[in-house]
């Protein structure tokens, strides 16, 4: 029998647990993995050498910005987000009224 799909897990449950946003902030520090990315970043991209026709070229450029919002995306995941009630009170363009 095929498993019933889990539906994915909110933002906020992930911003609850400190722990495996510590974890992942660990790993996405480690020079290691750093390297790593940047080097799939290069090969994946796209160059003059592969430039095909239109529609070849629009789906490359379209998966490669996928590809790079992943690893952009999982940086997100390591900062906490701010408190939306104290955001108001973090402009300064405001502050010149009394």
């Amino acid at each position: 029998m095929a498993k019933h799909p889990t539906p994915p897990i909110p933002i906020s449950r992930w911003f609850q647990d400190s722990k495996s946003v510590d974890n992942l902030r660990q790993t996405l520090s480690n020079p290691a993995f750093q390297q790593a990315v940047a080097i799939l970043k290069e090969i994946a991209g796209p160059s003059f050498n592969t430039l095909s026709d239109d529609d070849t070229n629009a789906r490359r450029h379209a998966w490669y910005g996928g590809y790079r919002d992943a690893f952009n995306d999982l940086e997100k995941l390591t900062k906490y987000p701010e408190d939306k009630r104290n955001s108001s009170s973090s402009f300064d363009e405001w502050t010149h009224i009394e």
